[in-house]
């Protein structure tokens, strides 16, 4: 299963070790599933990680950050515009479409369109329960 991560599940997930987001970074570690990512993606969480390194260690996000660059599937982006009411949210949905994903996961699903047939756009919580978890 290929699955889009937005970038604030890696940081809930490295804030909070013990929620429901640090458990799909395991999950993903574990090969439960593909990450999908494109260029515009990873620099995403680069820069979204970084910005905060006073709140998280180093070394977790270093680590998450290899993991990422290492497993992830790398894809280019096909470009979609004007799907997400957030303009950020669009390298999300490219990745998604181009890289064949079944999910993209994050915390704000309003600003994903609403009647996509080939993604679901789901919270962790939602996640975790499709895969079983």
């Amino acid at each position: 299963m290929r699955v889009v991560i937005d970038t604030n599940i890696f940081m809930a997930g490295l804030l909070n070790l013990e929620g429901g987001a640090a458990k799909i970074i395991e999950l993903f570690r574990d090969d439960v599933f593909e990450l999908v990512i494109t260029l515009e993606v990873f620099e995403e969480y680069l820069r979204v990680i970084h910005y905060f390194d006073n709140k998280i260690p180093p070394s977790k996000s270093e680590e998450l950050l290899e993991l990422i660059f290492e497993k992830g599937v790398k894809v280019r982006t096909a470009g979609s515009s004007g799907l997400c009411k957030d303009p950020d949210d669009e390298k999300f949905m490219s990745a998604a479409i181009s890289g064949n994903a079944q999910y993209i996961v994050t915390k704000n699903k309003k600003d994903f369109p609403r009647n996509l047939t080939t993604v679901k756009i789901v919270n962790v919580r939602e996640f975790l329960k499709e895969i079983g978890r």
